[in-house]
C-alpha cells in the first residue's frame, strides 16, 4: 500500500502545529496524574475527553486522546515503587522489585530506568505498529479459542518464575487468585455462580479493588503494625536517577524482548499491559543469570515489566486501527473517539484517511518523548513523597484508595471487596504466601476458562492444542518455561543451603 510523501509530510506538520504541541503537553501530564492515582487509570480519562475532542479537528483530539493514553500508561509505576502500590493494573509486576529498590535507597534508580523502559517500550510498538500493523493484524485474525487457551497456558507459567523457592505455596495463591476470579456470571453461559444470593457479586469482586486490596491496604496494615512507621531511606541524588550506562547496555535485549512481548501480547484482544508485565517479568527472571535477585530489587525486573506495559499500547492500536478490534479497554473506547469523528477503523481507513493515521503514528511518537521529559522534570518532586511519615500518608492513601475504587462503579461493595483482599493479602503474606501468583490467577482466569471452555464446547476435545501449529506452539512454549524454572530453582537451592548453613 504506497503512501503520498505529500500526506505524510502534512500529517507531521499538522502534529507540530503549536496547539496541537501544547494538547500533546497537556495530555500527557493530565494522563500521568490519573495514572499515579490508584484506580483509575488511562481507560476512565480518555473516555472522560472524547466528549471534549468532538469539536476539535479529528487530527487533534486523537492526538489529545493518544497523549492521554501514553501518560495514564505510564504513570503507574510511580506510585508502585513509592508506596507498593500500582497506579494501573498495568504496574502491578514494577512493584516486585521497585518497592524493594526503593526500601534500599535507590528510589531515584528504580524510577529512573523505569521512565527510559516506558519511552523504549512505546518506541518499540509504535515502530511495530508503523512497520507491521498489516502483518500483525491478520497473524492475529488466526487466533481462535485453543490458540488463545496455549496463550494463557503460557502466561500462567508465570508463576512458576516469580514464586521464588516455594512453588506449592505460589501455586496456592494463584488457584485463590482464579477462584477469586470465578465470582459472579460464568463467561460462556452468563449464569450465577458463587454469589451466595447476593446481587452484587454477580458482577464479580472485580480486579482493580482486588489489586489495591492486596498491595496497597495489605501493606498499611503491616506499617501501621510497625506503630511507629516506615522511616524511608536516603533517596540518591538527581545525578543517579539517570540510569547508568551499564544498565541500560546490559539490558539491550531484555528492552528488545520485553517490548516485542508488550506489543504481541497488546495484539491479542482482551489481554493488555498487566499480563504483558507478567510474562515479560517471567523471561527476564528465566534468562537472568542470578534469578535469585529477582523480587529483592533487581532493576532487570522493573526494566522488563514497564518496557512491556507500555508495549502494549502500540500493539492495541494495531489490531484497533486495522480491523476494529480493541486490544484492550483504553484501544475501545480509542474506537469510539474514531467513530464520534466519522472514521470507520478497518482497511479502509488506510486508504480513505491515511493523514489521520500518520497523525496518530506521529502522536505516538511525540507523546512517548514528552512522558520521558516531563517526568524526569518533575521525578524530584514525586520521589519525595516517600519521605513522607506514613502516619501521615495512610488517611490520603486510604481516601484516594476509596474514592479511586468507587469511582469505577458507583458501588459501595467494591470498597468492601478492596478491603477484603487487603486483610487477606496481610494474612497470606504474614505466612509466607506470595502474592504475585494471586493476581496472575485474577487476572489470567477468566480468559483461560472462558476461552478453555468454549474450544471444549465447539471441538468436544483438547485435540485443538495440538492440530493448531500456533496453539502447540505456545504449549511447548510453557513447558519449557516451567522446566527452566525448575532448572533454575534446583541449581539456587543449593546455595541458599549454604548460605543458611
Amino acid at each position: 500500500m504506497s503512501i503520498d510523501p505529500s500526506i505524510i509530510l502534512a500529517a507531521l506538520a499538522n502534529v507540530l502545529q503549536p496547539w496541537n504541541i501544547v494538547f500533546l503537553v497537556l495530555g500527557v501530564i493530565g494522563g500521568l496524574l490519573v495514572g499515579i492515582v490508584p484506580g483509575l487509570g488511562p481507560t476512565l480519562a480518555v473516555a472522560l475527553l472524547i466528549p471534549v475532542t468532538y469539536a476539535m479537528p479529528p487530527e487533534v483530539g486523537l492526538s489529545l486522546l493518544i497523549a492521554v493514553y501514553v501518560g495514564g500508561m505510564s504513570g503507574g509505576f510511580v506510585t508502585a515503587v513509592l508506596i507498593r502500590i500500582p497506579g494501573t493494573p498495568a504496574s502491578m509486576a514494577t512493584l516486585l522489585d521497585g518497592f524493594p529498590m526503593a526500601q534500599k535507597g535507590q528510589a531515584g534508580a528504580a524510577i529512573g530506568n523505569a521512565i527510559v523502559a516506558n519511552f523504549i517500550g512505546t518506541i518499540i510498538s509504535a515502530i511495530c505498529l508503523v512497520t507491521f500493523a498489516p502483518l500483525l493484524a491478520a497473524f492475529a485474525l488466526k487466533f481462535s479459542f485453543a490458540e488463545y487457551t496455549a496463550v494463557c497456558l503460557f502466561a500462567m507459567t508465570a508463576v512458576a518464575a516469580i514464586t521464588g523457592s516455594s512453588a506449592s505455596r505460589g501455586f496456592i495463591t494463584a488457584v485463590i487468585g482464579m477462584l477469586a476470579a470465578c465470582v459472579g456470571l460464568t463467561p460462556v453461559d452468563g449464569l450465577p455462580r458463587f454469589d451466595f444470593g447476593f446481587s452484587d457479586m454477580e458482577g464479580g469482586l472485580g480486579l482493580l479493588p482486588a489489586l489495591i486490596g492486596l498491595f496497597a491496604v495489605s501493606q498499611m496494615m503491616k506499617d501501621s503494625e510497625r506503630q511507629t512507621g516506615s522511616t524511608p531511606r536516603p533517596v540518591s541524588a538527581m545525578s543517579s536517577i539517570l540510569p547508568s550506562f551499564r544498565d541500560m547496555t546490559g539490558n539491550a535485549f531484555n528492552y528488545l524482548r520485553s517490548g516485542l512481548i508488550g506489543t504481541w501480547v497488546g495484539v491479542m484482544p482482551a489481554m493488555g499491559g498487566g499480563p504483558a508485565a507478567l510474562i515479560a517479568y517471567a523471561q527476564a527472571r528465566n534468562a537472568s543469570k542470578t534469578p535469585e535477585r529477582f523480587g529483592h530489587g533487581a532493576v532487570e525486573g522493573v526494566i522488563a515489566s514497564e518496557t512491556a506495559n507500555n508495549a502494549t499500547i502500540g500493539g492495541g492500536l494495531i489490531i484497533a486501527l486495522t480491523l476494529g478490534i480493541p486490544g484492550d479497554p483504553t484501544s475501545a473506547v480509542l474506537l469510539g473517539g474514531l467513530m464520534i469523528h466519522g472514521l470507520q477503523p478497518g482497511p479502509q481507513l488506510f486508504l480513505n484517511n491515511p493523514e489521520v493515521l500518520y497523525g496518530i503514528y506521529f502522536s505516538l511518537f511525540f507523546s512517548s518523548f514528552i512522558m520521558m521529559l516531563v517526568l524526569f522534570l518533575s521525578v524530584r518532586a514525586l520521589v519525595k513523597v516517600i519521605y513522607i511519615p506514613r502516619f501521615w500518608l495512610q488517611p490520603i492513601l486510604i481516601a484516594m484508595c476509596v474514592v479511586g475504587v468507587y469511582s469505577l462503579n458507583n458501588r459501595i461493595f467494591d470498597i468492601g471487596v478492596m478491603f477484603a483482599f487487603g486483610l487477606l493479602g496481610y494474612v497470606l503474606e504474614r505466612l509466607h504466601y506470595p502474592l504475585p501468583p494471586m493476581v496472575l490467577g485474577i487476572v489470567l482466569g477468566p480468559l483461560l476458562e472462558a476461552n478453555f471452555r468454549k474450544m471444549l464446547a465447539a471441538e468436544g476435545s483438547l485435540l485443538p492444542l495440538v492440530e493448531s501449529p500456533i496453539a502447540l506452539t505456545f504449549v511447548v512454549l510453557s513447558v519449557a518455561s516451567l522446566v527452566w524454572a525448575a532448572r533454575l530453582r534446583r541449581k539456587s537451592l543449593p546455595e541458599i543451603s549454604e548460605k543458611s548453613g
